[in-house]
């Protein structure tokens, strides 16, 4: 059994106070469509992970980030896309952006077939991961998602902050490790 991640939720500056909330029934606006930001993270993948996510609804932010003891950076990539769709409620238009081909190109091509070939990639290996690709299926059918591939290290602000996010998680967690060790 996994143990739980840790998480910490940061809000920024501009938007203190409660996550936005949206209302149930009605059209949905382009005032209602979240962008997220999201990425992974691993130190000596496997190792120590971290995940992070920038979330924008309007004109508020609000940043999440989290770190779990050992892992790969796949692994931390679709965390980071749950975690995000998690703090969704309500009926919600949503566009992620990730630098993971993985994850982008895995919903938005290879998920039905993963799941027509009892979970198997094309080389009938089993896949990694299933119990957090069957979440990210049911999250797909809640919501409006685009999935968005978004070049890595590009200097996008909102991607570059979610890559520093999953990284200093992951980085905080290892520095922790070394020293109870």
């Amino acid at each position: 059994m996994r143990t739980q991640w840790q998480t910490q939720i940061l809000i920024s500056p501009q938007s203190v106070g409660e996550r936005p909330k949206l209302v149930s029934g009605g059209r949905l606006s382009v005032d209602q469509t979240y962008r997220i930001f999201t990425d992974g993270s691993a130190i000596r993948n496997p190792g120590p992970g971290g995940w992070g996510v920038v979330a924008i609804l309007g004109k508020q932010r609000w940043e999440m980030s989290g770190a779990h003891p050992w892992t790969t950076i796949s692994e931390m990539e679709l965390v980071a896309a749950l975690k995000a769709l998690r703090s969704v409620e309500g009926r919600a238009r949503i566009e992620l952006h990730s630098d993971s081909e993985y994850l982008i190109y895995g919903m938005r091509s290879f998920v039905s077939r993963w799941q027509r070939e009892g979970w198997r990639n094309r080389r009938g290996i089993q896949l990694q991961h299933r119990e957090l690709w069957a979440e990210l299926i049911e999250m797909n059918t809640r919501f409006s998602i685009r999935w968005k591939w978004i070049r890595g290290h590009n200097g996008h602000r909102d991607q570059s902050r979610a890559d520093q996010l999953a990284y200093e998680a992951a980085r905080s967690l290892c520095v922790q490790q070394k020293v109870a060790a």
